[in-house]
Order: structure tokens, then C-alpha cells, then sequence
């Protein structure tokens, strides 16, 4: 690989602790959310939203060739007296709506997959985008070891699953979502730890047909949403 045209990009995401009494059903304490926010259909799940600026390579007609995606995070995941939590990661090349992610993993599927026909007839989660609109993305669950008693709620990684299509960009903003649906609604506190999205490839210039049919397919998939 030409180390003249390789990037790496990346985003930081802060960390976030929310707290509440085990009989509420929203958080009541966000002072250390960082940024972090509910959303109003689930008040339990949190959502924290960035970007990564692309647009001065796009002044240059250059196009971002992904090579993969990583995730790096904190040393744990606490959720005291719940029963364990989905946490979900996407880039994607047009905006994100937290609501329709939300729908589409509280259905088993998320962006870029087909929709879960209940949620379709419902008229929920319907924005599934298309596959290659989702560079990259990462699910992970976290449950309680009931093994090991802790008094913080230390989670344990059950399962990790990664999609995406790691296409070609020649958009001019990257969109970063990370969210996190808890299981049931007896939980006290959650502890998010920070973590960072990193994206290896390559920024180059492409013929300028082929750049102009990508840069116009960008434009009409973020007017779709």
C-alpha cells in the first residue's frame, strides 16, 4: 500500500454514566452524559451522534477507500441491576435518525439489512438505508456473569458482530452513531465507557467519470433520507 495516499481516520466518543431509582423509567441523572441523550419512544436507551469532516479531501476530488473498521473502548461496561445491553456502532455515509436505528435493533435487524416485516408493517424502522450507504458498523452484547457478584454491575462481552460495506466515499461528511439499548427497565445505573471508531484506507483521486458518478450517487442517497 502507497503510505503517500494511506489515512487513517478517526472519531472519539466520550464516556457517559446516567443514574436512576430502580422504579423509575428514565434516567434522571445525566450530569456526566457527555453529550450522550435518550431518546423519547425508549427514555432508557442512550445515543451519542459526530462526524468526520471529509470535505477537504472532497475539494481535492479525492475518494476515501476503506480497508476495514476497529473499535477501541474503555476497560468495562457496568449496568447495576439490569440485565444486560445491546451496544451498536455505525458510519455511514448519509445522516442517521436515532429513532429508526432504534426500531431496527429493538427488531433484530439495523441499517443496511432487510426490515423485520412486523416493524414494516408497523411503519417502524422503515429507513434500512442501503447496504453500501454503511461503510462500517458493530453490535455488541453485554450481559451480567452471575458468577461473579459485584455491587457495580461489571458486564461481560457476550457476542460481537460486524457489517458494513466498506465502500468507497466521496462524501464530504462521515456520520457516527453510537447507541445503547439496555435489557428491561430495573436498572439503576449505567456506565458507557469511551471509545473511538477507527477507519484504515486510502484517500486518491479517482478517473473523473467514475468520481463524478460516485460524488452523484452520494448526493442522491443522503437526499433519500
Amino acid at each position: 500500500m502507497d503510505s503517500d495516499r494511506d489515512r487513517t481516520l478517526r472519531i472519539e466518543i466520550p464516556p457517559c454514566t446516567v443514574q436512576k431509582e430502580v422504579e423509575e423509567e428514565e434516567w434522571t441523572d445525566l450530569s456526566d452524559a457527555s453529550g450522550w441523550q435518550p431518546i423519547p419512544v425508549s427514555p432508557l436507551t442512550m445515543y451519542w451522534k459526530g462526524s468526520i469532516d471529509l470535505s477537504g479531501y472532497a475539494r481535492d476530488y479525492k475518494t476515501f477507500y476503506p480497508a476495514g473498521g476497529v473499535i477501541q473502548q474503555g476497560p468495562y461496561v457496568a449496568e447495576a441491576g439490569g440485565d444486560g445491553s445491546i451496544h451498536y456502532t455505525i458510519v455511514s455515509s448519509i445522516p442517521l435518525d436515532p429513532t429508526e436505528i432504534f426500531w431496527q435493533l429493538a427488531f433484530g435487524n439495523g441499517p443496511g439489512f432487510i426490515n423485520n416485516q412486523v416493524a414494516s408493517a408497523a411503519g417502524v424502522g422503515t429507513n434500512q438505508q442501503n447496504w453500501e450507504t454503511v461503510v462500517f458498523a458493530e453490535s455488541q452484547v453485554y450481559v451480567p456473569n452471575l458468577n461473579i457478584q459485584t455491587t457495580t454491575g461489571l458486564q461481560q462481552l457476550l457476542e460481537r458482530n460486524q457489517s458494513g460495506s466498506l465502500a468507497p466515499t466521496a462524501a464530504q461528511v462521515l456520520y457516527v452513531l453510537k447507541m445503547i439499548l439496555p435489557f428491561g427497565a430495573t436498572q439503576t445505573t449505567l456506565v458507557i465507557p469511551a471509545s473511538r471508531v477507527i477507519l484504515p484506507g486510502t484517500m486518491d483521486q479517482e478517473p473523473e467519470l467514475e468520481y463524478m458518478m460516485r460524488l452523484s450517487r452520494s448526493v442522491e442517497l443522503a437526499n433519500q433520507v
